[in-house]
C-alpha cells in the first residue's frame, strides 16, 4: 500500500477518521493525501463583487487545511507520515474519485457523516457516492468508531461476488496488517433457500484467503442480520463488495450500504468487482 486518500470537511467525524488514516499510513509507510473540496459557491454571496474574493477564500481554506493536519499529526509516530495537502474547488464525489484515479490511490478512507451546514450534511451521501463511483477500495469510518486492533473481521457475501485483483490484494494486505481472523457470513433471505458448500468452496478459492469460519443466517433484513452477527462476534470491522453490473443492483447496494453505515459502529471496508 503506497498511497492513501483522505477527504476531510474538518468535522468531528473527519477528525475521528483521520486517526484511522494516520495509524494505517504510519504502519504501512504509505503517503497520505488529505483532500479538502470547496463547493463552487462556498464563501460567495452570489454576486459579482464577492466572486472576486473566491481566490482569497481558497487560500484561507488551504491554510486551514495545513493547520488542521498539523494538529492531527502531533504524535511522534504520525510525524513520520508523508502528508500531501490538497484543496480543490468542485463537487465532493467527482473530486474524490478523480483524485483517487489521477494519483493511483490504493485506498480511500473517509467518515460517514459531517457536522452542520449544507456541505457537511452531504458528507454521508458523499461516502455512498464515492463507494458507487470509484473503483478504489473505500474504508468507511463511523463517527463514533475508535481505533482498535481488528482481531475479528466479518465479510458479508451473496456468494456471487467477482472481486477485482486490486480489491483482492487490498483485502489480503489489510487482513495481514491487522493480523485479523476473517469470518464470512451469507444471509439466506429467501424462503426455502439452503446452504451451498460447493459455492462456498469456490468463493473461498476466488478470494485466496482462508476464513476462520463460514456462517449462514436466515433473515430478510440483511443489514440488521449482519449488524447483530457482528455484535455477537465482537467484530472490529466489516468487509463488503460493491456490485456494479446493473443499475438496479447499484441502487440496492447503495441502499444496503447506507443502512449498514448507520447500523454498524465499526469501520467498513468496501471492495469492488471491477478495477
Amino acid at each position: 500500500m503506497k498511497t492513501i486518500l483522505f477527504p476531510t470537511d474538518f468535522s468531528q467525524c473527519a477528525s475521528n477518521a483521520m486517526t484511522h488514516a494516520l495509524e494505517l499510513a504510519s504502519r504501512q509507510g504509505a503517503e497520505l493525501i488529505v483532500l479538502h473540496v470547496v463547493f463552487p459557491n462556498e464563501g460567495v454571496d452570489n454576486n459579482v463583487y464577492n466572486a472576486f474574493w473566491t481566490d482569497d477564500y481558497l487560500v484561507q481554506r488551504e491554510k486551514g487545511l495545513k493547520d488542521w493536519i498539523r494538529r492531527k499529526q502531533r504524535k511522534p509516530e504520525y510525524k513520520k507520515v508523508k502528508i500531501t495537502p490538497m484543496t480543490q474547488i468542485g463537487f465532493p464525489v467527482a473530486s474524490i474519485s478523480e483524485t483517487a484515479e489521477n494519483h493511483k490511490v490504493d485506498l480511500i478512507i473517509m467518515g460517514t457523516t459531517g457536522a452542520t451546514g449544507m456541505r457537511d450534511v452531504l458528507l454521508g451521501s458523499v461516502a455512498a457516492g464515492v463507494m458507487g463511483k470509484s473503483p478504489t477500495p473505500v474504508l468507511v469510518i463511523p463517527k463514533k468508531s475508535t481505533y482498535t486492533p481488528m482481531r475479528n473481521v466479518v465479510m458479508a457475501t451473496d456468494m456471487n461476488m467477482r472481486i477485482s485483483d486490486a480489491s483482492k490484494e487490498m483485502l489480503h494486505k489489510w487482513l495481514k496488517l491487522n493480523k485479523s481472523q476473517l469470518h464470512m457470513v451469507h444471509i439466506l433471505d429467501k424462503p426455502g433457500e439452503h446452504t451451498d458448500k460447493n459455492r462456498e468452496k469456490i468463493l473461498i478459492e476466488k478470494l485466496g484467503v482462508t476464513p476462520k469460519d463460514f456462517h449462514y443466517l436466515h433473515d430478510r433484513d440483511v443489514p440488521q442480520a449482519i449488524s447483530v452477527f457482528m455484535e455477537s462476534l465482537d467484530a472490529q470491522a466489516l468487509v463488503s463488495v460493491a456490485r456494479d453490473h446493473s443499475l438496479l443492483h447499484r441502487l440496492f447496494f447503495d441502499s444496503v450500504t447506507r443502512k449498514l453505515a448507520h447500523r454498524v459502529r465499526t469501520p467498513m471496508l468496501v471492495l469492488h468487482e471491477h478495477a
